[in-house]
């Protein structure tokens, strides 16, 4: 199937009102990428990017949202954005999601690494593994909690940023997700979620840091390896 032609209406577009050097940043590239889909109606469902910008992108679903409805993008190797549908068809849809300037620059530096990254690509994983950068908590079995860092995360699992580092097979629970360590990388851990949601953006409420929870307060400890937990 071919691409659908843009919109013939230059206001409609995700580049229109924007300054040439703008313009060459949000340019359109063919990628096929695994995502999801939060509609108006609370349903979520998975999706495929056919060919994406840094500020939007068009998608295949089998029930793809309809247009000036607001929704929820995840997008593998890209991350998480909030954006407004400006055509839809039988199975396709156009997302623009450029809310912010910073949110946008975000999402053109993770576009260039997805693209330069062709390992990450379609055929590695079942579920989109979105770039999170969200500060959160991590509690050992012990009861001890740290603060660390979600760098990537999808419906199964999560990288996490943190110093020293658990060992493999520790039990441990992310903000309110219950996970455990499966894997040990340069600047962290990589775990797998027990009992995760169905929803993406359940993962994501479920793995912040709990309410009332602090950095350097109550009930951290400076570093790994009290009480028997070695780094």
């Amino acid at each position: 199937m071919g691409q659908q032609p843009e919109n013939s209406d230059p206001k409609s577009r995700p580049t229109a009102g924007i300054s040439p050097e703008e313009r060459r940043k949000h340019r359109r590239v063919g990628l096929t990428l695994k995502a999801r889909v939060l509609k108006a109606d609370g349903v979520e469902e998975p999706c495929l990017v056919i060919n994406i910008s840094a500020g939007g992108a068009l998608m295949k679903a089998v029930n793809p949202p309809q247009a000036g409805e607001k929704v929820v993008v995840y997008i593998d190797d890209i991350g998480r954005y909030e954006g407004l549908v400006i055509r839809s068809s039988r199975h396709h849809f156009a997302v623009d999601y450029r809310s912010r300037k910073a949110k946008t620059r975000r999402a053109a530096d993770n576009l260039t690494h997805a693209l330069n990254t062709p390992h990450m690509r379609l055929d590695r994983r079942a579920n989109p593994r979105i770039k999170a950068d969200q500060p959160t908590v991590m509690t050992l079995e012990s009861g001890e909690a740290f603060a660390c860092e979600i760098l990537d995360i999808s419906l199964t699992g999560a990288s996490i940023a943190i110093d020293p580092k658990p060992d493999l097979g520790t039990v441990v629970t992310i903000g309110r997700t219950p996970a455990k360590v499966v894997r040990r990388h340069e600047k962290g851990v990589g775990v797998v979620f027990t009992g995760a949601p169905e929803k993406m953006e359940e993962v994501i409420e479920s793995t912040k840091s709990p309410d009332g929870t602090k950095p350097n307060g109550a009930g951290f400890a400076p570093q790994f390896g009290k009480k028997g937990v070695n780094a």
